[in-house]
């Protein structure tokens, strides 16, 4: 039995899921696989930021924020558990319209985006089912599964494939990418209990890590009632020793009998810091652990696959339906390879840092992630000034509405009424072709946003980047060209 879809999403990870679902807002006929019946129990990701989180607002899983956990102070302790430094770590809504950092427990929102799927009229789900081979079809690829409890085989000819599959991503082999080892490889032993008993010395939200000792050990609360301890090991360390469940017993002795917690999990984790090269080939990407994968300490592994999920999705929607040319593909990697390298390079920067500094029992380093707003690489964004390709804000409406709830997942265009009138019919009707959204409100936060930005108005791209900026209504009329210019087959004179 075989079956024709649009895209075939290859791993049913956070990445994959987000995808399937992003697709599903364009209309696509979509197939999910993945070998796995059931959500992963273990979570490998812990941690979102403010734009994950309003990537989980288009995703429509915003009313999980209920779930995570905010974190509240981060204290640094030496090693004799003197406070060296303590910072907050939430201070409010962001301009993103979140928090910055949350956590959440990976296998339940995991759940909820599988049922969201399979609810989906025009998803296919194949759980439980393997990927054998990829076939180059022409104008597609056939994807050869085999269920794994019957050995039950099918093909499904879909028009792209997208491999989620994870860090050993068997579609990244299939295409023949290779990898680029940013040289950051280390590992930790990660315990994950849900205590029976409350302790005063661990409160809720607060977060720590003790540093200048021979394992540094890093305490964080993720969705209530679970904690994490973890501890980071040095190359001469015996991962089977640190495995053994009597270590987590002595690791938590300070503040938990073994009587008043279930342990979840006590795993030594090998992280690295790869780049996949290329990301596609013909009909064949890659995207999330498949593409990239970096050491934990920005928390942006998951985040950056969230992103790849957002910049993908609505440029292949254009692709299917016949309104841009197939070359629109090659900007995904042109602007998510040099934005996802600023976090690789960075993560690797620190974990050799932190390696070093273990070494000599010295305190690691800080950084708060949300410092670095990397700009995308060259691809579906305007040149002529430096905001282009940079994160918008997302400001409330008068209404009291989030702007991506009114404006949805498409591009949007936000501005003084001024400048918005007065650009050309020709723009006008390009910008509908384009099924842009022109926000008509200029109060409260969107001005404040607006005026801040010292522009006119801004062309918001359905990923949330800025394509543009512009002063006036003639500016604005050349921003729409060069979009049009960019997204459609032809080139659109500017008037």
């Amino acid at each position: 039995m075989n079956s024709t879809v649009d895209v075939a999403v290859i791993g049913c990870g956070t990445t994959g899921l987000a995808l399937a679902r992003l697709l599903e807002t364009e209309g696509l006929r979509v197939a999910v696989i993945d070998r796995g019946r059931m959500p992963m129990a273990r979570p490998r990701a812990t941690h979102v930021d403010d734009e994950t989180m309003r990537a989980f607002q288009t995703l429509g899983v915003q009313h999980l924020e209920k779930d995570f956990s905010l974190m509240g102070v981060y204290r640094h302790y030496d090693s004799k558990w003197r406070v060296v430094m303590q910072m907050a770590m939430n201070r409010g809504r962001t301009e993103q319209g979140w928090q910055s950092d949350y956590m959440f427990h990976q296998p339940d929102f995991e759940a909820v985006l599988r049922g969201k799927v399979h609810n989906y009229a025009h998803a296919s789900t194949y759980f439980g089912w393997e990927v054998t081979a990829l076939e180059d079809a022409g104008d597609g690829v056939l994807v050869h599964v085999r269920e794994t409890a019957t050995a039950q085989d099918r093909r499904i000819r879909a028009r792209f494939v997208v491999g989620c599959d994870g860090a050993h991503s068997s579609v990244r082999g299939f295409m023949g990418s290779t990898q680029i080892d940013h040289h950051a490889t280390h590992r930790s032993l990660i315990i994950d209990i849900t205590p029976f008993a409350t302790n005063e010395n661990l409160t809720g939200r607060d977060a720590f890590i003790q540093g200048a000792i021979r394992n540094p050990l890093t305490f964080t609360p993720i969705a209530a009632p679970r904690l994490r301890l973890e501890l980071m090991l040095r190359p001469d360390d015996d991962a089977a020793a640190f495995e053994r469940t009597e270590k987590a017993y002595e690791l938590l002795a300070p503040w938990f009998s073994p009587d008043q917690y279930r342990l979840l999990r006590c795993d030594v984790y090998e992280w690295r810091s790869l780049t996949a090269s290329p990301w596609r080939a013909g009909r064949v990407l890659l995207a999330g652990d498949s593409a990239h994968t970096m050491p934990p300490h920005l928390g942006q592994g998951m985040c950056s696959g969230i992103r790849d999920a957002t910049n993908l999705a609505w440029k292949l929607g254009r692709v299917l339906r016949g309104e841009s040319p197939i070359e629109l593909l090659d900007t995904y990697e042109t602007e998510r390879r040099p934005h996802v390298d600023a976090y690789t390079k960075l993560s690797a920067q620190l974990a050799n840092k932190i390696e070093t500094l273990v070494a000599a029992e010295e305190d690691p380093p800080v950084f708060r992630a949300e410092a670095l707003r990397p700009r995308l690489g060259p691809g579906v964004r305007d040149d002529a000034n430096e905001l282009a390709g940079t994160l918008s804000a997302q400001p409330k409406t008068a209404d009291g509405r989030l702007l991506d709830d009114a404006v949805g997942y498409r591009f949007a265009v936000v501005g003084d009424p001024v400048v918005l009138s007065g650009t050309s019919d020709r723009t006008k009707a390009l910008l509908d072709s384009l099924g842009a959204v022109v926000l008509e409100e200029f109060s409260g936060e969107i001005r404040d946003w607006i005026t801040s930005l010292g522009v006119g108005a801004v062309i918001v791209r359905p990923d949330r980047y800025l394509f543009g900026v512009a002063s006036d209504s003639a500016e604005l009329n050349a921003l729409a060209a060069a979009l049009g210019a960019t997204l459609l087959p032809s080139a659109v004179p500017a008037s």
